[in-house]
């Protein structure tokens, strides 16, 4: 499972191959839980509608991954998106959240976009992301839920 804001609003159901996984802001990285579906989305649903929208300013490249082959956008790693992140992990930790790769988390978070084999978002642009979905890394990865962060937006600013 992965925790991302995505960059335009997603559609629960819906499942795409990984090079076409839509623009995303991860807040958790890929991770496990030991609890049932319905208190996972529950726990993540109360707590997006207590998080307000995050601003995504691009302000670099990289690749992440063990080859380094995974395109991302760094983003500015504002209060708001530490918060999100740190958040989530703290409702998460009461159903035995698991980390895949626990350095990636906490105080080794590194704010990015993820692109894809199609766009990728480039420095300087700045997103308003309003929505985080919950995603099945199945194969294919496929959206469980999608819940609105307080306030308005989900626009490219």
């Amino acid at each position: 499972m992965v925790i991302v804001a995505p960059l335009e609003p997603l559609t629960v159901g819906e499942s795409f191959v990984a090079s076409k996984f839509p623009l995303h802001a991860t807040l958790v990285p890929p991770f496990q839980v030991e609890c049932d579906w319905p208190e996972l989305n529950a726990v993540v649903a109360g707590l997006s509608h207590r998080t307000d929208r995050l601003l995504a300013d691009v302000i670099g490249q990289e690749g992440f991954g063990p080859d380094g082959s995974i395109k991302v956008a760094l983003i500015r790693a504002t209060d708001s998106i530490m918060n999100a992140h740190l958040q989530l992990i703290k409702v998460l930790m009461p159903l035995g959240w698991a980390a895949q790769e626990g350095r990636y988390n906490g105080s080794g978070f590194r704010p990015h976009i993820t692109g894809n084999d199609e766009r990728h978002v480039l420095l300087g642009e700045h997103f308003i992301l309003s929505e985080i979905a919950l995603i099945e890394m199945l194969d294919p990865p496929t959206v469980r839920a999608t819940h609105q962060m307080s306030g308005e937006g989900g626009t490219k600013k």
